[in-house]
């Protein structure tokens, strides 16, 4: 390939990262768990509704996810990327600006769990599909850099939604993130993405076809993948970090606003919990594709347990934003890593269903964990007997990291990408 074309085809790759981080970072993980916190206060002045009955909302969210997943995941195989991307974030748009009209409980609950089946397909799947295709050297880098959106939208989205609802109140708060998929997110992945390089690569490995269907490449089929050790070590080790680290999210303001912290300065700590997010999952990416990934898993994971022991004593309010570097750092390893892991232990020939699968499971313990902050709090009118119960629970998934095996390196399904 000549030099010039070589250095373009680069070029739009790193392009490619970039569309997929702001498509991340506005997806509903971040989108829905870092407003939760933020819309939970003005929702239950006006509808009366606790902190357990607004945390179902995220929970069911969480589980119809994680139900609808494994389907949007073999579309994704089957038509590819975009056809499943496009209609999934416009519908995730209009799920928010259709929430300022809801009046009853039943239909706040209806909306969450539109996003979490009709508009399912804007989730990180196909963006974790498009860059495993695009990139295989550096793979890591490229999915920790768009991986990366989930912090940086755990970072921007509790401060703009402050902003959103101090001014025009809940309801301008669903109004504006709903514009900013609709203008922003929509138009980006409608346009600018590309669902693979368009020159053909060697022989281990095609790209997708021009109708945007992925055609056979190398690796396991989710069959032949669920038989595999890796495959229930991976589920048991990132459902137990979902399960703490996803359950404290959406109630992370209401935490530390019942220890007197003020709104602005809990909102600040939310951000800076998901800044180490965006930061640990740059240098995750960085260090993966350098170093054995169980190892770096070892020690960013081990990170969670120490941040909430943090938050259990009663210890200066300096000490809450290291409690929040240290739980944002485990969380930019956690779907970022299961990605990766999936792509080397099982390669791209069904990557899409096999990680959806996997991030089905997670996605029941991200479901469940919200849910039962939640039900400790109103009943036992505080967080502390559940963060006990995080501690053993990360350290549990960091032994659990033990068992797994290294990756062959002939399982990293060929160069679909020189980048």
């Amino acid at each position: 390939m000549p030099p010039a074309q070589d250095h373009a085809r680069g070029a739009h790759a790193w392009f490619i990262i970039v569309i997929c981080l702001l498509g991340i970072s506005s997806g509903p993980a971040a989108f829905c768990l870092a407003s939760i916190g933020l819309f939970s206060e003005p929702l239950s002045r006006e509808f009366g509704w606790d902190r357990t009955g607004i945390s179902l909302a995220v929970s069911l969210m969480m589980l119809f996810t994680a139900i609808s997943l494994p389907v949007i995941g073999r579309f994704i195989d089957r038509f590819g990327v975009k056809k499943v991307l496009i209609p999934s974030v416009a519908l995730q748009a209009l799920c928010f600006l259709v929430a300022p009209l809801m009046q009853s409980y039943w239909q706040f609950i209806a909306i969450y769990i539109a996003i979490g089946t009709i508009a399912v397909g804007s989730n990180s799947v196909p963006y974790m599909r498009l860059l495993s295709t695009w990139f295989d050297r550096s793979r890591g880098l490229a999915i920790g850099i768009a991986g990366s959106g989930t912090g940086l939208g755990f970072a921007y989205v509790p401060i703009l939604t402050e902003v959103l609802v101090n001014h025009f109140g809940w309801r301008g708060g669903y109004i504006g993130l709903g514009v900013i998929l609709l203008l922003v997110t929509l138009p980006l992945v409608a346009f600018a993405l590309r669902e693979s390089p368009s020159h053909e690569t060697d022989d281990s490995e095609q790209e997708a076809g021009t109708d945007g269907a992925v055609k056979q490449v190398s690796g396991y089929t989710l069959r032949e993948a669920i038989f595999k050790r890796e495959f229930w070590s991976l589920v048991t080790i990132f459902m137990a970090l979902a399960f703490v680290l996803y359950g404290l999210i959406p109630h992370l303001v209401p935490l530390l606003t019942d220890r007197g912290v003020s709104a602005s300065k809990a909102a600040q700590l939310a951000s800076a919990f998901g800044a180490a997010a965006f930061a640990g999952r740059l240098m995750i990416g960085f260090l993966v594709d350098r170093h054995d990934a169980r190892v770096i898993a070892f020690i960013f994971f081990s990170l969670s347990a120490l941040g909430i022991a943090i938050f259990l004593l009663p210890l200066p309010f300096w000490t809450l934003y290291c409690a929040a570097i240290l739980l944002g750092g485990s969380l930019g390893a956690e779907v970022d890593m299961l990605a990766y892991l999936t792509s080397r232990y099982f390669g791209l020939r069904s990557f899409a269903e096999v990680f959806s699968v996997l991030f089905s499971a997670v996605m029941v313990a991200m479901g469940l964990g919200p849910l039962a902050f939640g039900v400790v709090f109103d009943a036992s009118g505080s967080y502390q007997s559940i963060l006990m119960l995080g501690i053993p629970i990360c350290v549990f998934a960091v032994i659990m990291l033990l068992t797994l095996r290294p990756y062959s390196q002939r399982r990293r399904g060929g160069p679909v990408s020189m980048t």
